[in-house]
């Protein structure tokens, strides 16, 4: 764990025909002379990390997504993630935990990792200065090989997948904007086709954000080569949406510069990515009854426990990572 951000690096987990697996995304730029020129969170990029809060105000969306002006955290995914962590390592695991500036609404942040049959166990505490309500998500980004359609996702529950509603999108997508679609096997293209993103990566250089409705707390990745099922198990009532960030090389400024092949699975309690005052504002998913901000109040510890998980397909998998 890395203190800037207690991002994840390097997961390695053993399974139990004696093969490793990395199931987990580390940015291209990491450890490298390039990375020294970068800041905040994209300097490290990798793995997983909390989002308190979730997005950062942005422009292009249709009028039904914007909101008054309110408070916002000037940081994308929120102070903690482009901060450094106190990190911590005991015969458990190991343990972060950042303190955010006076004037935040959150007080504390703290988070731990420990190992567990087939992978890790994290839980996430946040400790709120005063009550407010805040976008709230989680961050894993798992890798992709270069193989079109070779890793197969599955969303059990999935009643309905949302574009991502900027128009135009700063980087090149084949979605149309602010579309609902039954499911990710038939997502609504730029024209009148339809474009399967439940089998990654894409063949196109495209980098897509996609909102899924209904899951119910799992999430799985299979590498239909290898047959190693990679899975995200999180509390569907904390977040009642995965937005998916797939990554797919279309993103050609420094320092993504069209090599960075991820996908980010990132269960949400959020209005997309857009901040703040969209979130705890009116919007289109508010008015249908579905909560996109999580009410934190004063002296009330918020806490979350979510696994990351590997196995073979014909084995199942047994792993005792170690805590670095």
């Amino acid at each position: 764990m890395q203190p800037r951000g207690a991002m994840l690096q390097g997961l390695t987990i053993e399974l139990q025909n004696g093969r490793t697996v990395n199931p987990l995304h580390t940015a291209p730029w990491v450890a490298t002379p390039e990375a020294k020129t970068l800041d905040g969170l994209i300097q490290g990029l990798s793995g997983e990390w909390p989002c308190i809060p979730f997005g950062v105000p942005q422009e292009g969306q249709p009028p039904e997504w914007y909101a008054p002006e309110g408070w916002e955290d000037p940081f994308a995914h929120g102070y903690a993630a482009h901060h450094d962590w106190d990190v911590s390592l005991d015969e458990a695991g190991l343990e972060a935990n950042i303190r955010l500036p006076i004037d935040h609404p959150i007080q504390s942040i703290r988070r731990r990792v420990q190992p567990i049959q087939n992978g890790i166990e994290l839980d996430l505490w946040v400790n709120p200065r005063r009550d407010c309500m805040l976008p709230i998500g989680l961050h894993p980004v798992f890798a992709l090989p270069e193989d079109p359609g070779r890793m197969s996702l599955d969303i059990p529950g999935a009643t309905s997948v949302i574009s991502h509603p900027e128009t135009p999108q700063p980087d090149p997508t084949p979605v149309k904007p602010n579309a609902i679609s039954s499911n990710l096997s038939c997502v609504q293209g730029e024209g009148d086709e339809t474009l399967d993103f439940s089998l990654l990566p894409r063949p196109e250089n495209s980098e897509t954000r996609l909102l899924v409705l209904g899951g119910t707390g799992q999430v799985s990745l299979k590498d239909r080569t290898t047959g190693d099922i990679f899975s995200l198990t999180y509390d569907a009532k904390t977040f009642p949406f995965v937005m998916l960030w797939i990554s797919n090389k279309g993103r050609s400024t420094a320092p993504w510069s069209g090599r960075h092949l991820a996908l980010g699975i990132e269960p949400v309690c959020a209005a997309f990515d857009l901040g703040t005052s969209v979130s705890t504002t009116a919007n289109p998913l508010r008015s249908k009854g579905y909560d996109t901000a999580y009410e934190f109040k004063s002296g009330q510890h918020f806490h979350t426990r979510y696994q990351i998980r590997a196995q073979a397909q014909s084995i199942g998998a047994r792993s005792t990572p170690r805590a670095k």
